[in-house]
């Protein structure tokens, strides 16, 4: 469960990527900014926002497995558009392939809960949320190779067939997994409903403010990088590319070490507090790069804002599945709407100050400083309101 569960992650993740770890090559090829691709990033997520208000309910009606199954067709088909390489074809893929990926989390939420592991629930979800910068890795490491040998559009192609195929693979796990669902469940009501359980815990409320702030850091750093390494730092794309699968690299052993501190400490909001230090500092550390500095310095510097800024996601969702009982996924779902909201933000914000108020790449990465640290408060007034909430209880 949790390899199919990671998995699926992952692969999304490099259909979700696969554009930006080419980003440059891409927009010499069709005339724009690479900067654009912010805007790209940002069509993905507000997709994968809204199909995730859905997801609890397609869950319950369809099984989390046929869900993910779905989500791996949509992502495919996002990625066969995306290849057909026009400006248009590249928005329609965008926003096809977020509707696959917003409903991988309340999917897999759903199919994680049900393992006998609630003493490790931090680091459960933290592996299975590692497929991330798995899949980012693959991107950085797999498609600019691909790309240059085959062309971009090529690579986009390659992407959807190993989705395509990981869809149909699956078909034998979806017939042990989806026991339990519930073929009358209505879909409409699925989005009011799990906005509206969200907002009415303030534990949740405030976390997921917190994941708006650290979502759009977070892709930014792995939208923004190549780019910003290629046009202000001077390196060619392979060792770019490669920069940042180690920097997704780090990120998925960071997702590692926050789920086991989170339950070393017992306590998953401390985690994220400690989390959003770190990422201030390493965004503060990557916007110094310049083009002076030599490459494991450039490699060590992205390295340490990816392990930070990419590694709280797993002890996110495992807190909400704790404030949730019964109602993961719809839980899920609404709070991944406010995420995704954030990962919309960010890089369309980053791109926009770039080509219009010229702000160069390293400011950009300077100014993600601010949005770690307001993340960080967001999480210790929900970890207050918990701590508030177990006191009245007790």
């Amino acid at each position: 469960m949790l390899a199919v569960t990671t998995a699926t992650q992952a692969l999304t993740t490099l259909g979700a990527l696969a554009l930006a770890a080419v980003a440059p090559k891409a927009a010499q090829d069709l005339g724009v900014s690479a900067a654009l691709i912010g805007y790209q990033v940002g069509a993905i997520f507000f997709s994968a926002m809204l199909s995730a208000l859905v997801g609890g309910a397609l869950v319950r009606r369809l099984g989390a497995m046929r869900t993910s199954q779905l989500a791996l067709a949509l992502a495919a088909a996002g990625c066969a558009l995306s290849a057909l390489g026009t400006l248009a074809t590249l928005a329609a893929g965008a926003l096809v392939m977020g509707l696959g990926y917003g409903m991988t989390n309340p999917a897999a939420s759903h199919l994680l809960s049900r393992a006998p592991s609630a003493r490790h629930m931090n680091l459960l979800f933290s592996l299975k949320q590692s497929g991330v910068p798995i899949g980012g890795v693959l991107a950085g490491l797999l498609v600019p190779p691909v790309a240059l040998g085959l062309g971009w559009r090529a690579a986009l192609a390659a992407c959807a067939l190993a989705l395509g195929v990981f869809a149909i693979a699956s078909e034998g796990a979806r017939r042990r997994w989806d026991d339990d669902r519930e073929p009358g469940a209505p879909l409409l009501a699925g989005p009011a409903a799990s906005l509206a359980l969200v907002w009415a815990n303030p534990v949740l409320r405030w976390l997921a403010g917190a994941s708006f702030l650290y979502s759009a850091v977070q892709l930014c750093l792995t939208g923004f990088l190549v780019t910003y390494l290629v046009a202000e730092v001077g390196l060619e794309l392979v060792l770019a590319g490669s920069i940042l699968a180690l920097t997704h690299a780090a990120g998925a052993f960071g997702r590692l070490a926050w789920g086991w501190l989170a339950d070393r400490l017992r306590s998953g909001t401390r985690a994220l507090i400690a989390l959003g230090a770190m990422s201030v500092l390493g965004a503060l550390v990557t916007a110094a790069i310049h083009e002076g500095w030599p490459t494991p310095l450039v490699a060590a510097a992205a390295a340490l804002f990816g392990f930070s800024a990419m590694g709280w996601n797993g002890v996110f969702m495992a807190i909400i599945a704790r404030q949730s009982p019964g109602r993961i996924s719809m839980a899920t779902g609404g709070s991944l709407a406010v995420t995704y909201a954030g990962v919309v933000a960010g890089p369309a914000a980053f791109g926009a100050l770039h080509d219009r108020a010229g702000l160069s790449y390293g400011g950009g990465f300077a100014l993600l400083a601010l949005l770690a640290l307001a993340g960080l408060a967001c999480v210790a007034i929900s970890r207050s309101r918990s701590l508030r909430a177990a006191a009245v209880r007790g």
